[in-house]
């Protein structure tokens, strides 16, 4: 077990994470106009005013979340618990946005992309948000597992494609390499085997020579061609 813990800490990142396409700019845009629709007609809002424009941010680093997943969480995660330790020591509600359960590709483009290192306090930073929560604004057992399950399944699921992936890779990259050794085989093979025929002819040729010189002339002729 510490030895699996090891190896997934020191794990690198994933290299060529994919840039931003148009699919990233539509779910930002989309989660910006759900949180301001919120921010504008959700009455009970704790400080509406300031609530709502400071989740934008952690809206907008969903567009940073493959190539710099920790920085990412770390700066979303770091406005959504500000807000709500300010709110407990006010002894006020939560602040916190419905909207903000689409932040939930966080944990997944951390395991999925992130360094093992990144991935392991990344992963810290978020149950730091979830515990504060469950201390403060209990919701009773049955919610507190659903809640934990809800966090924990993404991240699973990003390791899961990752190491999948990753297996591809190596399958592709072994199924290459035979059929290159696969190749020189066949190489080397057919070209033992015209040597042999050479030497064959080669050895006939000599041996033709003193007595008919003209079939030992055509052996050697045919060596050439």
């Amino acid at each position: 077990m510490i030895n699996a813990l090891r190896s997934f800490w020191a794990e690198p990142r994933e290299p060529n994470p994919p840039r931003r396409v148009w699919r990233d700019w539509v779910l930002v845009a989309v989660l910006v106009a759900l949180a301001l629709l919120e921010g504008i007609t959700r009455e009970e809002l704790v400080w509406r005013p300031i609530s709502a424009p400071l989740h934008l941010l952690p809206i907008v680093m969903l567009l940073w979340r493959r190539t710099h997943p920790l920085l990412s969480v770390a700066v979303a995660w770091s406005v959504i618990t500000g807000l709500d330790i300010a709110a407990i020591i006010a002894g006020r509600d939560s602040p916190g946005l419905y909207t903000m359960v689409g932040l939930i590709v966080f944990p997944y483009a951390l395991f999925r992309w992130g360094s093992g290192r990144e991935a392991v306090i990344g992963l810290m930073i978020m149950n730091v948000m979830h515990v504060t929560n469950m201390i403060f604004y209990p919701s009773g057992p049955e919610l507190t597992a659903a809640s934990f399950g809800f966090l924990l399944f993404p991240p699973a699921l990003g390791a899961a494609v990752r190491f999948r992936d990753r297996a591809q890779t190596r399958a592709i990259a072994e199924a290459k390499m035979f059929e290159r050794e696969q190749l020189a085989r066949e190489l080397h093979d057919t070209i033992a085997h015209h040597l042999s025929a050479i030497a064959i002819q080669a050895q006939a040729g000599s041996a033709l020579a003193a007595s008919d010189p003209e079939a030992s002339a055509s052996t050697l002729k045919a060596i050439k061609t």
